[in-house]
Order: C-alpha cells, then sequence, then structure tokens
C-alpha cells in the first residue's frame, strides 16, 4: 500500500512540475517577399501568426516590423539572455510549367542565442496550398525546439562538426561576425559552428557553411572554402538576368567561395554561373570577390 502511494505521489509531483514547465517563446517577424501580391502576402502574414498562436506550449511575440504588409527584407533580430525563437516565413514566386505559377516557400526556425537554426522548404501549385498546408511545416519546426534533447544533441554534433573542421590558428570565433563587399546583398553572417548565411538585396537567404580548404607548412589554415548548403533559387544568381536565372537554378551547381584569409579580409573567388558569351544562357565561371567584416 505504502509503494503504490510513494508511486502515486511522485506521478502528481511530474504531473505538476510538467504543467509549470515556463513555455517556449517565439518572435514572430513575419513574411519576407519579393512578389507584387501584397494582398496574398498580408493574408500569409496574419494567417502564420494565427497558426504559431494555435500551436501548445509556446507564447508568441508579434515582432512584424509592418503588419499591414509583407517585408521585402530578411528581419534583423539580435541574441539576448532570454531564451527564445525567431521565427519567419519566405515566398517568392517562380515559373512552374508554361505559364503557370509555382509558390517557393521557406520556414526558418531560429534559436540566436546558439545559432541552431531549422529550416523547411516546400513549392506549392497554388498560393492557397500554402496557406491550408503551413500548419503542419510550422508545428514541426517549432517541435524541433521544444525538445532539450534534440537542441543539446544538435549542439554536440556542430561542436563536434568545429572540431574536424577547424585546426590550427583559425577557429570559428575569429571568423563568425558580420561581413561586406558581396556585391548584390545586403548582409553576410558567419555564424559559430562554421555555419552562416547571406541575405541578398532581393529580399533571399542563401544559407552557407565554412570548412578548411588548404594548409600552409606550420598546419595552419590559409584557404578557406565557403559553400552553398540546400537548394539554388533563381534569387542566388542576381548576375544573370531574371529569365535565365529561373531556367537554370534548379539545376545550377553548388555556388562556392575560395578565400585566403588576411585579418579580417576574405579575398578570393565566387564559383558560379555567369552569362554565357552569347548573353542567351548561363556557364560555370569565377568572378573576384572580397569580404571585409565590419
Amino acid at each position: 500500500m505504502m509503494n503504490r502511494l510513494l508511486c502515486l505521489t511522485f506521478f502528481m509531483l511530474t504531473t505538476v512540475c510538467t504543467s509549470f514547465a515556463a513555455p517556449l517563446k517565439v518572435e514572430y517577424y513575419g513574411v519576407v517577399s519579393p512578389t507584387s501580391e501584397s494582398n496574398m502576402m498580408k493574408m500569409a502574414q496574419d494567417i502564420f501568426f494565427t497558426q504559431l498562436k494555435s500551436i501548445n506550449d509556446i507564447n508568441v511575440e508579434d515582432k512584424r516590423p509592418d503588419t499591414s504588409k509583407a517585408s521585402s527584407k530578411i528581419p534583423l533580430f539580435d541574441a539576448s539572455t532570454d531564451s527564445h525563437i525567431v521565427f519567419y516565413a519566405e515566398i517568392e514566386e517562380i515559373q512552374g510549367a508554361g505559364d503557370s505559377k509555382l509558390w517557393n516557400c521557406k520556414f526558418n526556425a531560429i534559436n540566436p542565442i546558439n545559432d541552431i537554426f531549422h529550416t523547411k522548404t516546400e513549392i506549392y501549385d497554388s498560393y492557397y496550398k500554402i496557406l491550408s498546408s503551413a500548419k503542419s511545416v510550422i508545428e514541426e519546426l517549432i517541435s524541433d525546439f521544444n525538445s532539450p534533447q534534440s537542441s543539446s544533441t544538435k549542439q554536440s554534433v556542430q561542436s563536434e562538426q568545429q572540431q574536424k573542421t577547424f585546426t590550427g590558428n583559425i577557429d570559428i570565433e575569429s571568423l563568425s561576425g558580420t561581413w561586406s563587399g558581396e556585391p548584390y546583398t545586403d548582409k553576410i553572417m558567419i555564424l559559430r559552428g562554421g555555419r552562416g548565411f547571406i541575405i541578398f538585396h532581393n529580399g533571399a537567404t542563401m544559407n552557407i557553411k565554412i570548412s578548411a580548404k588548404k594548409f600552409d607548412n606550420s598546419g595552419n589554415v590559409s584557404e578557406i572554402e565557403v559553400s552553398q548548403v540546400g537548394k539554388s533559387n533563381a534569387s542566388f544568381f542576381p548576375e544573370l538576368s531574371r529569365q535565365t536565372a529561373l531556367n537554370v537554378a534548379s539545376s545550377a551547381p553548388t555556388i562556392t567561395w575560395i578565400f585566403s584569409i588576411k585579418g579580417e579580409v576574405l579575398k578570393g573567388v565566387k564559383n558560379t554561373l555567369i552569362p554565357s558569351s552569347n548573353e542567351s544562357g548561363a556557364e560555370l565561371g569565377t568572378i573576384s570577390t572580397t569580404w571585409t567584416k565590419l
């Protein structure tokens, strides 16, 4: 009888503790989109906010720069001492077969304190499919952060990758920060763990990873490689005409940069698609570029 009573007491205490667990704080920054369909983007912004608020065990704070319309640029957000998640969506209209339109929708959930990113990209054949199908994607992204075990596992994996990737006198802390110099971009962010992202003038975001490329005779890193992570979209090729970029994006090779390190300056080349000699298509080429740490 005593054992059963102790078990019941333990169960009740566990339930009470669980019920008082602090809910996850989510900061909602709305929708980023270059499309001219402002009314539809406004509808998407509002529906995503409503869908977030319907998820159990989270508190949603509306941080949209403008609740009346979608933003044309990736929101700027800062890490703080409070544990929270930043959430926003990117929607781009792309050309489908024939005269049809498709919608490329990328959902982003970010912990800005420990730089854990979760993103999921879906392509919908109608705008209203986004509104009706997005909730399950949003719930999946948020659930990844609701699991402490998941977050700690991801952090330990990132730490292990960092140790494997960076040796010698180059470490992630010396590269992390904000960089400028890449044409057609607003901002380049290099984060801890050998990851980062590039924000383009056209509103697109490219995730990147950084790895050691060459070592000198002393075993120190002399060159690094920055590589695109994830699928390409037309916005990643501002050097091309819009129609050419739309035609080649789905089959484009990974964009890479090879840099030598000179203090707080990265100098090298970008391997990407450039206009072909006849200007009617695209071909693989190199562009000289320099990134400077701000």
